[in-house]
């Protein structure tokens, strides 16, 4: 591909977006004070210095030299020097007004308010024991316990039961309480599990002293439970859906379909890596399944997704220091914060107060997920073959900002404890140090060009296609699936369950051929000329595929005639659309008159697919559409070529459809 670029500023403007996403975070002062230094006799360090007298590819020599230059390292080590924990504390006055207001909402009717209220007197309030001022040290037990009540009222038996039990481990007295026992047979009741329920009751009915009327009381209330429940039960289970299987396991590519494979080289300089069909593949195919190597939310749904899965919270769970973050559940919780909350979560508001991008964050996740130094340069390395990072393109200023932020991405873990307990509190890296620094250095550049934003599908109505729209939460990164190659008509369409993508074909593709995917330009909704500029300026590549050499018109330009494959077998050539009076045309090629009447009916039938899919879809019988779509879509691609609109028209429905399968937020 070609790689001249023709718009520098737009460039820069680009790369700067994946560093700094907030122009006022003190990152950008940090870089501006250093930067002074690169004036009178040391205008040209950046250049004659610090790009040149680092062999290529060592990071860690590189992120030392700020480190030990005189003309940088004052400035560099004494902002370094500055960096404190800061973070959003836990707070039981402020735990226990929210817990008060939600149980007067709750006797108001208020539900879900009263649950938005509760949630956050569960978030703030400390652990037990850590105030003893309020609540005699029991806030979170508390706030748990008015939450659960709140969750019964919703109906929601399974999240009340977790907050109950939650309850029990910060100190709720669980084994002098009758009451705690009748909630659970609530619960239990909820979920339709009567034998629980019963055992519960019996509980309840021996720590309330055998109080017969307690006991017929509490089941009628179990009955009103179930009947409700069952009223309120909904046709669709958004949240049992299931991953996609691809068919077999592939040795070289993880997560992929057997029916993949892998095409170029890393040496080739246009092209590199690729991924190709190994196997004939048919539309609809999934074929990638993949979960994340990492993944970071974007900070505004900190508060609204599980910080771990990226699940809608209802009933968030805190963690146990920070009231920054938040989980869907205590396993989510207990991996997160055993793993890599335990070194971003005391510096987790100096971060986001940085300005540094979802990507810095995804760098730094990489590093802290990993556990250990010795596992971070691990896991480094591999990803390092795997993922471009175009250094040797870099401009020295780009190069040395993406220096200075893993520098401080480094001087956070030295904090944190990442390396253990330090014998100095100075900033100058050990070598190990320096080789996890030298890791996130090659992370902050690659990232660049090969993470994925995550999305999930947002339903604001009843028709879940009509009022559904794409609400992108956060990115990842992935490793089959970094390795498919752009074009502006792609072959795959995308689609995320939790941080888990799913990749599926979208047309028919024949053994041997490029499956290409989209990076966000796609031919019916952009013209070429801002595709290029785009591509060129975010991904540093020119595209040369066919929507691009041909120059295919805007969607609402495209012609419904599309060139006619000749219908010898022995033939490959293509040829204009007929007139309907005289479908014969002399094929060019292989020199014969090819009669295109059936073909043209067999478009017809194409047409006639897409139509019966269209109706599947605003009857919500997804699958149905999905299995019309597909087949019209391979039966146009054996008659004809694109461009063709109502091809184009039936793929992205196709993709409509394969989003509804992933993440669903109803609000």
């Amino acid at each position: 591909m070609a790689t001249m670029d023709n718009d520098p500023l737009f460039t820069s403007l680009c790369s700067a977006k994946t560093l700094q996403s907030a122009s006022e975070g003190f990152f950008d002062e940090f870089y501006q004070t250093v930067a002074q230094n690169f004036t009178g006799k040391s205008a040209n360090w950046l250049r004659d210095v610090f790009a040149k007298q680092v062999p290529p590819g060592d990071e860690a020599a590189r992120l030392r030299l700020i480190y030990d230059d005189p003309t940088v390292c004052f400035e560099v080590l004494g902002t370094l020097e500055h960096v404190r924990p800061v973070f959003r504390g836990k707070d039981a006055k402020f735990s226990w007004q929210r817990r008060e207001q939600a149980r007067k909402l709750l006797a108001e009717g208020k539900t879900q308010q009263a649950l938005i209220l509760a949630s956050q007197a569960v978030m703030r309030a400390p652990e037990r024991g850590v105030d003893d001022h309020i609540d005699q040290g029991m806030t979170l037990a508390c706030a748990l316990w008015t939450r659960a009540e709140v969750l019964l009222k919703a109906l929601d038996g399974k999240k009340a039961l977790v907050d109950l039990q939650m309850a029990a481990k910060a100190g709720f007295p669980v084994k002098e309480s009758g009451e705690y026992y009748g909630r659970v047979a609530k619960c239990y009741a909820l979920m339709n599990d009567p034998k629980r329920a019963e055992v519960s009751a019996k509980l309840f009915h021996q720590l309330s002293g055998f109080n017969d009327y307690a006991l017929g009381r509490l089941r009628e209330d179990l009955e009103d439970l179930r009947v409700l429940k069952s009223e309120a039960a909904t046709a669709t289970a958004d949240a049992d859906r299931k991953l996609p299987e691809v068919s077999g396991a592939n040795a070289d590519l993880p997560y992929a379909s057997h029916k993949l494979a892998l095409g170029g080289a890393r040496e080739d300089t246009t092209k590199g890596r690729y991924i190709v069909a190994a196997q004939d593949l048919k539309p609809a195919e999934p074929i990638v399944v993949e979960p994340a190597v990492g993944a970071c939310l974007y900070t505004k749904f900190f508060g609204s997704h599980c910080n771990a899965c990226f699940a809608k919270l209802v009933a968030p769970v805190a963690c146990p220091e920070c009231a920054g973050v938040a989980f869907c559940s205590p396993e989510c919780r207990d991996r997160a914060c055993s793993g890599y909350h335990r070194f971003e979560c005391h510096y987790l508001d100096l971060l986001i107060g940085s300005g540094m991008s979802v990507l810095c964050h995804l760098a730094l996740r990489l590093v802290t997920q990993a556990g250990t130094p010795e596992k971070a340069i691990e896991l480094g390395a591999e990803l390092k073959q795997t993922l471009c990072a175009h250094e040797d393109r870099r401009e020295p200023s780009d190069y040395f900002q993406r220096t200075l932020m893993a520098a401080f991405l480094l001087r956070c873990l030295q904090k944190a404890e990442f390396f253990g307990r330090r014998k100095t509190e100075a900033a100058e890296p050990t070598p190990l140090e320096a080789q996890v620094g030298g890791v996130i250095l090659a992370l902050l550049q690659s990232l660049q060009f090969n993470a994925h934003e995550i999305y999930e599908t947002k339903i604001s109505g009843e028709h879940r296609i009509d009022s559904a729209k794409v609400q992108y939460v956060g990115v990842g990164v992935y490793r089959t699936s970094a390795m498919f190659n752009h074009e502006c008509y792609p072959g795959v369409s995308r689609t995320f369950l939790g941080t888990t993508m799913c990749l599926y074909t979208s047309r028919p593709f024949p053994a041997g051929a490029t499956i290409p995917e989209n990076y966000g330009m796609h031919f019916i909704r952009h013209p070429a000329a801002v595709r290029q500029r785009t591509l060129r300026s975010r991904y540093w590549f020119g595209c040369e595929c066919r929507a691009c050499q041909e120059n295919w018109p805007l969607m609402d330009k495209l012609t419904d005639k599309p060139r006619m494959r000749c219908p010898y077998p022995d033939c490959d050539n293509t040829l204009n659309f007929p007139q309907k009076k005289d479908p014969k045309v002399k094929c060019w090629k292989c020199k014969r008159y090819a009669n295109l009447e059936n073909s043209l009916m067999m478009l017809d039938q194409c047409e006639d697919l897409y139509t019966k899919g269209a109706g599947a879809m605003a009857d919500q019988r997804i699958d149905e559409a999905i299995e019309l779509l597909s087949q019209g879509i391979a039966l146009f691609h054996k008659l004809a070529v694109p461009p063709h609109k109502s091809t184009h028209v039936a793929e992205e429905s196709l993709r409509v459809c394969f989003a509804d399968k992933g993440s669903i937020n109803r609000v």
